[in-house]
């Protein structure tokens, strides 16, 4: 069992003050948890995750930042999401490239994914994966449309025997 415990950052009023100046509700949610934590130190994660309606990793999460940043913690959890700092382009660049690229696509001279992704790997300087490609055209609403080669349901059998026994022109009935 890991007991939680809080660092002398604030104390029991200030981390009440914080909870109820708290704008955001997911920052309200976290300094709920720490008040909480504040309150009964002995208590499991998971007591606290039931009672508040919370996940146990968030628990531990929150207080792992206050105890490592302090009051200031807020500005520095992101829970999931495209992080700038570690995207390839910015939304507004991949946008930017992409409506130059539909007017190509409208004309069809794009005909495959890996001839923009050749593109991007140009602009961007360095290679990227499939993943970010099939993810910027998600992003970008864009559908892969392609022609059924065939019919899933095709006898190649009687096409060929349609193809032999067939008149070579047609003609009007009368």
């Amino acid at each position: 069992m890991r007991i939680l415990q809080l660092e002398p950052h604030l104390t029991t009023a200030e981390l009440s003050s914080k909870l109820s100046n708290s704008i955001k509700s997911h920052h309200r949610s976290y300094w709920q948890i720490l008040l909480s934590v504040s309150f009964n130190p002995n208590k499991k994660a998971e007591e606290y995750a039931l009672f508040l309606g919370v996940t146990k990793s968030k628990v531990y999460k929150v207080v792992e930042q206050y105890n490592k940043i302090g009051a200031d913690f807020t500005d520095d959890i992101n829970w999931g999401g495209r992080r700038l700092a570690t995207s390839i382009m910015s939304f507004e660049e991949e946008n930017k490239m992409m409506n130059d690229l539909k007017l190509k696509a409208v004309e069809g001279k794009i005909l495959v994914a890996k001839h923009i992704k050749k593109l991007i790997e140009k602009k961007v300087g360095k290679q990227v994966s499939d993943d970010y490609i099939w993810d910027l055209f998600k992003r970008h609403n864009w559908k892969k449309k392609m022609p059924r080669p065939e019919h899933p349901k095709r006898n190649k059998v009687a096409q060929e025997e349609f193809k032999k026994n067939s008149l070579k022109y047609w003609q009007p009935s009368e």
